[in-house]
Protein backbone atom coordinates (compact mmCIF):
# COMPACT_ATOMS: atom_id res chain seq x y z
CA UNK A 1 0.00 0.00 0.00
CA UNK A 2 0.91 3.52 -0.75
CA UNK A 3 2.07 5.72 1.91
CA UNK A 4 -0.08 8.44 1.13
CA UNK A 5 -3.28 5.79 0.88
CA UNK A 6 -2.05 4.52 4.76
CA UNK A 7 -2.42 8.04 5.54
CA UNK A 8 -5.48 8.88 3.85
CA UNK A 9 -7.25 5.37 6.82
CA UNK A 10 -5.37 7.15 9.40
CA UNK A 11 -6.67 10.19 8.53
CA UNK A 12 -10.59 8.43 7.95
CA UNK A 13 -9.43 6.64 11.30
CA UNK A 14 -9.01 9.83 13.72
CA UNK A 15 -12.68 10.98 12.36
CA UNK A 16 -11.28 13.98 10.52
CA UNK A 17 -12.73 14.17 6.72
CA UNK A 18 -10.64 16.08 5.28
CA UNK A 19 -8.42 17.35 1.89
CA UNK A 20 -5.32 19.28 0.75
CA UNK A 21 -6.44 22.11 -1.83
CA UNK A 22 -3.94 24.45 -3.85
CA UNK A 23 -0.88 22.02 -3.71
CA UNK A 24 2.31 23.80 -5.22
CA UNK A 25 2.59 22.44 -8.43
CA UNK A 26 6.39 22.09 -8.74
CA UNK A 27 8.81 21.03 -6.31
CA UNK A 28 9.34 23.57 -3.06
CA UNK A 29 13.33 24.81 -2.26
CA UNK A 30 14.50 26.25 0.61
CA UNK A 31 17.94 27.36 0.47
CA UNK A 32 20.21 24.57 0.08
CA UNK A 33 17.76 22.16 1.61
CA UNK A 34 16.37 19.27 -0.86
CA UNK A 35 13.40 20.05 -2.60
CA UNK A 36 10.33 19.11 -1.32
CA UNK A 37 7.34 17.33 -3.61
CA UNK A 38 4.19 18.31 -4.28
CA UNK A 39 3.06 14.93 -2.19
CA UNK A 40 5.25 15.67 0.68
CA UNK A 41 2.58 18.92 0.88
CA UNK A 42 -0.26 17.26 0.92
CA UNK A 43 1.52 14.66 3.78
CA UNK A 44 2.15 17.12 6.10
CA UNK A 45 -1.49 18.95 5.28
CA UNK A 46 -2.88 15.34 5.52
CA UNK A 47 -1.11 15.29 9.08
CA UNK A 48 -2.22 19.04 9.98
CA UNK A 49 -5.65 17.82 9.32
CA UNK A 50 -5.47 15.16 11.70
CA UNK A 51 -3.42 16.66 14.71
CA UNK A 52 -5.17 20.04 14.41
CA UNK A 53 -6.99 19.35 17.73
CA UNK A 54 -4.66 17.32 19.39
CA UNK A 55 -1.65 18.92 18.45
CA UNK A 56 1.97 16.97 18.62
CA UNK A 57 5.23 17.08 19.02
CA UNK A 58 7.46 19.39 21.85
CA UNK A 59 6.16 22.76 19.92
CA UNK A 60 3.10 21.64 19.51
CA UNK A 61 1.84 21.27 15.41
CA UNK A 62 -0.03 22.44 13.68
CA UNK A 63 0.73 25.72 15.88
CA UNK A 64 -0.40 29.54 14.50
CA UNK A 65 2.32 31.75 12.53
CA UNK A 66 1.55 34.78 11.93
CA UNK A 67 3.06 35.67 8.43
CA UNK A 68 1.63 38.76 6.22
CA UNK A 69 -0.75 36.31 3.88
CA UNK A 70 -3.31 38.38 2.95
CA UNK A 71 -4.40 36.30 0.67
CA UNK A 72 -4.61 32.79 2.07
CA UNK A 73 -7.07 34.19 4.92
CA UNK A 74 -6.06 33.09 8.79
CA UNK A 75 -5.21 31.74 10.90
CA UNK A 76 -1.99 30.36 9.70
CA UNK A 77 -1.45 27.02 10.64
CA UNK A 78 2.03 25.29 10.31
CA UNK A 79 3.19 22.07 10.12
CA UNK A 80 6.71 20.75 9.99
CA UNK A 81 7.60 19.44 6.55
CA UNK A 82 9.73 16.50 5.93
CA UNK A 83 10.48 14.23 2.66
CA UNK A 84 8.40 11.09 1.90
CA UNK A 85 7.04 11.24 5.75
CA UNK A 86 4.39 12.69 7.56
CA UNK A 87 5.42 14.19 10.76
CA UNK A 88 4.55 12.75 13.31
CA UNK A 89 6.58 14.28 16.98
CA UNK A 90 10.23 14.40 17.66
CA UNK A 91 12.60 16.87 16.04
CA UNK A 92 10.48 19.08 13.69
CA UNK A 93 13.40 20.43 11.13
CA UNK A 94 13.88 24.03 9.68
CA UNK A 95 10.71 23.95 7.10
CA UNK A 96 7.43 24.29 7.40
CA UNK A 97 4.01 23.97 5.59
CA UNK A 98 1.69 26.71 6.21
CA UNK A 99 -2.04 26.31 5.58
CA UNK A 100 -5.48 27.66 6.48
CA UNK A 101 -8.12 25.27 7.75
CA UNK A 102 -11.40 25.88 6.33
CA UNK A 103 -15.08 23.91 6.44
CA UNK A 104 -16.63 22.80 3.56
CA UNK A 105 -20.05 21.06 3.91
CA UNK A 106 -18.88 18.28 6.51
CA UNK A 107 -15.36 18.08 4.83
CA UNK A 108 -12.52 19.54 6.96
CA UNK A 109 -9.77 21.64 3.92
CA UNK A 110 -6.22 22.33 4.69
CA UNK A 111 -6.02 25.05 1.88
CA UNK A 112 -1.88 25.20 1.19
CA UNK A 113 -0.35 28.80 1.92
CA UNK A 114 3.31 28.23 1.20
CA UNK A 115 6.45 26.78 2.95
CA UNK A 116 9.16 28.88 5.12
CA UNK A 117 11.90 27.32 6.46
CA UNK A 118 14.04 28.93 9.79
CA UNK A 119 17.07 30.44 8.86
CA UNK A 120 19.07 28.95 11.97
CA UNK A 121 17.17 26.72 13.77
CA UNK A 122 13.79 25.67 15.12
CA UNK A 123 12.35 28.25 17.17
CA UNK A 124 14.44 31.43 15.97
CA UNK A 125 11.48 33.00 14.40
CA UNK A 126 13.41 34.28 11.75
CA UNK A 127 12.22 32.35 8.75
CA UNK A 128 12.47 32.52 4.70
CA UNK A 129 9.82 32.33 2.18
CA UNK A 130 10.67 28.85 0.14
CA UNK A 131 10.13 29.23 -3.37
CA UNK A 132 8.29 26.79 -6.61
CA UNK A 133 11.41 25.26 -8.25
Amino acid sequence: MKPLSCFAILLAASGVSGRVTNLPKKDIVCGSIRAFKPSDVEKAGNAALQHKDKPIGARKYPHQYYFDRKDCGSPLMGFPLIWTVPYSGGEPGLVRAIFTFVQDGNELVARYCGTYAHKTRPGDNDFYICKDS
